[in-house]
């Protein structure tokens, strides 16, 4: 008797270790604050975010153009972005209303607060 319910115990335990795992990872995850300045003198029309293994732009981060000296303020978790070092390593592009575009490589945006396109 006591050894099927140590069976089970065991099975469930081993069971339920890899949901432990999950949780343990949500826990950590944090939502990332940053700001997009515009200081180049034209009007940003997008800003996009890449973990830098990747040939691929992610999608505009912006909500509408930010003319030059004005800024915009993201807000995104962690666990949504694939980056590198869990979520925080991303090359980052603006593009401009004149067709021209900068762009910032490994930027660790769980240490910067704002990233100033000039």
């Amino acid at each position: 008797m006591v050894n099927k319910w140590l069976s089970k115990v065991t099975i469930a335990a081993g069971l339920s270790l890899p949901l432990l795992g999950l949780t343990a990872a949500s826990v950590f995850a944090e939502v990332v604050k940053i700001s997009v300045i515009n200081n180049s003198g034209k009007t940003m029309t997008a800003v996009y975010m890449s973990p830098p293994d990747k040939d691929t732009w992610g999608e505009n981060e912006l909500e509408a153009p930010i003319t030059d000296r004005e800024k915009a303020d993201f807000e995104w978790d962690q666990a949504d972005y694939g980056g590198s070092d869990a979520g925080c390593i991303f090359d980052v592009r603006a593009e401009y209303d004149d067709g021209k575009w900068t762009a910032l490589g490994a930027v660790d945006l769980c240490k910067e607060t704002a990233l100033n396109f000039k």
